[in-house]
């Protein structure tokens, strides 16, 4: 029988079989003990058991690994994490660098749709993904191959989503760094590349309206699915 159990630890709900409840919550690692149980109402977000979740200690050890919650970042959600990665190859070269990842970490590279088929953008799934998380491409830490063109220069860089390039790059000029590059368009999204204090350039995308939720808040695998 299919129930919801939530960690009287940390507050976290999962709902499993009874045959495959996890021996300790996936939150916290509190162990099956600390479970408190209810039948499955059809939607974890339906459940009546909920349990306030720890309150965040400012004062303690950062060098304390026990579990604690986690630092809120939801007023920055959606922006200034670092969403993927850029490397670049000379026009031409593409094969070459596609065969060095492919037999260097087993990389899976896909041609990004729409790109030019002799020197494309590449997709690279650099490990496994899970089937909640962008399950267009289910990927773990993955970025694209790309050649060196006036948009991107010629650095690897990050990509950093935010909502707003225009107000990022006020900020950023605030902050001591410059805009190198201005707004521009490329395979239906919005980016601009920026410069920080120490001359390091990454790319701001700006997220589109499209962008579902799961991709902004983040979504851990409950066994809700």
């Amino acid at each position: 029988m299919k129930k919801i159990y939530t960690c009287f630890a940390c507050g976290f709900p999962i709902a499993f079989e009874e045959t495959e409840v996890p021996k300790a919550c996936p939150g916290c690692g509190a162990p099956r003990s600390q479970f408190l149980e209810e039948p499955w109402c059809g939607s974890i977000d339906k459940r009546r058991i909920h349990v306030d979740p720890p309150v965040v200690d400012p004062d303690r050890d950062p060098f304390d690994l026990s579990f604690h919650p986690a630092k809120d970042f939801i007023p920055q959600k959606g922006d200034g994490r670092v969403r993927r990665w850029i490397m670049r190859y000379h026009k031409g070269q593409a094969e070459e660098m596609r065969s060095f990842y492919e037999d260097l970490f087993g990389w899976d590279i896909i041609d990004v749709e729409g790109t030019d088929p002799e020197n494309p953008v590449m997709y690279c799934a650099t490990g496994p993904g899970t089937a909640d998380w962008e399950p267009r491409v289910c990927s773990f830490g993955y970025g694209f191959l790309v050649p060196v063109s006036e948009e991107w220069g010629d650095q690897p860089c990050f990509i950093v989503e935010v909502k707003d390039i225009d107000e990022t790059v006020r900020k950023a000029v605030k902050c001591g760094g410059k805009q190198v590059k201005g707004k521009f368009e490329l395979l239906g999204d919005t980016y601009s590349v920026i410069e920080d204090s120490e001359g390091n350039l990454y790319c701001l995308w700006e997220l589109p309206d499209s962008v579902p939720d799961y991709c902004i808040q983040g979504v851990i695998n409950t066994g809700a699915q």
